[in-house]
């Protein structure tokens, strides 16, 4: 990713270049970037990263060094030099993958049969305000990677197989393009999901949370975790959202959508969990330790087992899986078979299930404080061995 122009200092202070700016000023910076966007001069990174500059700039000549590389934009009837797009990207028993700098076209198609087609726009340059890719997945699998902080609409049907749309819960990167997806999976999958890029995080942190996210205590403090070595890894989901979407609409949807990110990050302010990542209705939290991590579990199926939702609204359930083990920290992430495990086992868990791998278990059993029913081993997804776990008993 390109680093985002640093300005040059020229003159004495006080001049042109330290004269402040107007929220104005910055939109019609915003603007320049995204028509420079459509020319194929910046990918969609470089947008969100110059654009999360832009809106924290505080002088004319921070502004200025965020254009001072690009050319004026082009006039109308000027032919533009940008890449041609592409179009069609085909897996037919094979497999198809597109990422680094690209250009995608407004209309794209997306085909996978009994094959394996992955689309990344995060290094993609654009042809306009808009893209729409139609995705068809029969007997295969279509994955497409989004910037963190671009609005995405998922669209279309299933039979016999699966949609998903797992974003960040970041702020919407301003005057970023739209993504439309129409997807059609027939006996396959397609999984639209955001990978993460700077200017999102920065953006969050300038913003801080809304007013429809809960303010965490002042004097609450996550326990510090380690870069690389032992920690906790949950992940909680919501029970059929996309079924709760199409019965009760978007709004109503949303709302409920809201009460559980409030439900599960009370809890985690209670637990000293670390929020990793929101992606659509899923949670990843990581714990230093495996008690505190049961702990938020337990507390987290009482409290939506004990929720009333209002006029209109439905039950909410989780299905929640916890693993302990090393982790890779990249970032504010975490990667590596310990993540995988927790997200496969709150896969398999049913509604208002705690699953809890072998190893969080004997760890906690020390203790005496917490109960463990219907041992089993586990077939996962994508692991060839089947997982030793154990469902943590929550009911009082």
């Amino acid at each position: 990713m390109a680093d985002v122009p640093v300005p040059e200092r020229h003159g004495t202070p006080g001049g042109p270049a330290d004269e402040r700016v107007a929220d104005a000023d910055r939109e019609r910076t915003v603007t320049t970037l995204r028509e420079h966007v459509v020319e194929g001069r910046l990918t969609l990174d470089e947008f969100s990263e110059r654009t999360g500059a832009a809106l924290e700039a505080r002088t004319r000549g921070e502004l200025e060094a965020l254009v001072q590389d690009l050319p004026a934009p082009r006039e109308a009837g000027v032919q533009s030099l940008a890449r041609p797009s592409r179009r069609w990207h085909v897996a037919v028993m094979s497999g198809h993958v597109t990422k680094g700098r690209w250009r995608i076209g407004a209309r794209t198609h997306a085909v996978a049969v009994m094959g394996g087609c992955s689309m990344d726009l995060r290094a993609a340059e654009i042809e306009g305000p808009e893209v729409v890719i139609s995705a068809t997945a029969f007997w295969g699998g279509i994955e497409i990677i989004v910037p963190e902080g671009f609005e995405v609409d998922l669209r279309g049907f299933s039979f016999m197989g699966g949609r998903s749309l797992k974003l960040r819960d970041v702020p919407v990167v301003p005057g970023s393009p739209r993504i439309v997806v129409r997807g059609r999976a027939i006996m396959g999958g397609i999984d639209v999901k955001s990978r993460p890029n700077r200017v999102a995080r920065r953006i969050e942190r300038a913003a801080g949370r809304g007013a429809e996210d809960p303010v965490k205590d002042p004097g609450f403090d996550p326990d510090p975790l380690p870069a690389d070595g032992t920690v906790t890894i949950l992940f909680c989901d919501m029970v059929d959202y996309a079924g709760m979407t199409e019965r009760l609409g978007d709004q109503a949807s949303h709302r409920l959508l809201r009460e559980h990110h409030r439900i599960v990050r009370e809890a985690l302010s209670r637990h000293g969990g670390r929020e990793i990542k929101v992606q659509g209705d899923g949670f990843m939290v990581a714990f230093s330790g495996v008690a505190r991590a049961l702990r938020c579990a337990i507390d987290i199926q009482r409290t939506f087992h004990a929720y009333r939702p209002a006029e209109g609204g439905e039950p909410i359930a989780v299905h929640i899986g916890v693993n302990t083990g090393d982790a890779l920290a990249e970032g504010d992430d975490f990667l590596g078979h310990t993540v995988i495990v927790a997200s496969r086992l709150a896969d398999a868990a049913g509604p208002g299930e705690v699953l809890v791998s072998s190893l969080s278990e004997q760890l906690a059993q020390g203790s005496g404080e917490f109960s463990f029913d219907g041992h089993r081993r586990l077939p996962l997804k994508g692991l060839e061995r089947a997982q030793p776990s154990a469902t943590l008993l929550w009911a009082e």
